[in-house]
């Protein structure tokens, strides 16, 4: 499965030959680590395959892939992007989660993979809402959210703890045509 998300950038199934670009992208301590609650620092080898065999596991039992890789023209994986809390057939809602790679910040990657995978959510896995939580402090990722259409529907203290410290989040949601 490849998905054209504009000419430069598409979603394909990870494979366990992006172990490596994993590695490259999230073993500094970077804005990724401080953005997103799931990615530990230091990543490592262990955490890679880990996350690998979660969305294996995600795949078999879904009957189909819901986490993707993200690709430039070269098919290097740049980043990840992927829908939490939903099961086929029962659920009417998931949560997006994405990253890319710095060096592909600011060329509206970010934005454009959210609107391929809220088209995704509504024509392929016929949900009614996408939801995102953002930490209350990455502005960034709030803008690809509203860029999409996404409201804000709450601001959410203490929301998160990651490494000791309690995190504020806002929530987003984004409703779909039914």
């Amino acid at each position: 499965m490849r998905t054209k998300v504009r000419d430069d950038i598409f979603l394909t199934e990870l494979r366990p030959s992006d172990k490596a670009a994993m590695l490259e992208h999230l073993s500094e301590r970077s804005e990724i680590h401080e953005h997103t609650l799931r990615i530990p620092y230091p990543y490592t080898k262990a955490d890679a395959d880990k996350f690998l065999r979660y969305v294996a596991g995600q795949t078999a039992s879904c009957g189909r892939p819901l986490t993707f890789a993200i690709r430039d023209e070269n098919d290097f994986m740049i980043g990840i992007c992927g829908f939490d809390d939903l099961v086929l057939g029962k659920s009417h809602k998931a949560e997006i989660g994405y990253w890319v790679a710095k060096p592909y910040w600011g060329q509206g990657i970010a934005t454009a993979v959210v609107a391929a995978m809220t088209r995704m959510a509504s024509d392929e896995l016929h949900l009614a809402k996408v939801t995102a939580h953002v930490f209350a402090h990455n502005a960034a990722s709030a803008q690809v959210l509203e860029k999409n259409g996404f409201e804000l529907e709450g601001y959410l203290k203490k929301q998160f703890l990651k490494e000791g410290k309690f995190i504020d989040a806002k929530a987003y949601g984004l409703l779909l045509p039914r």
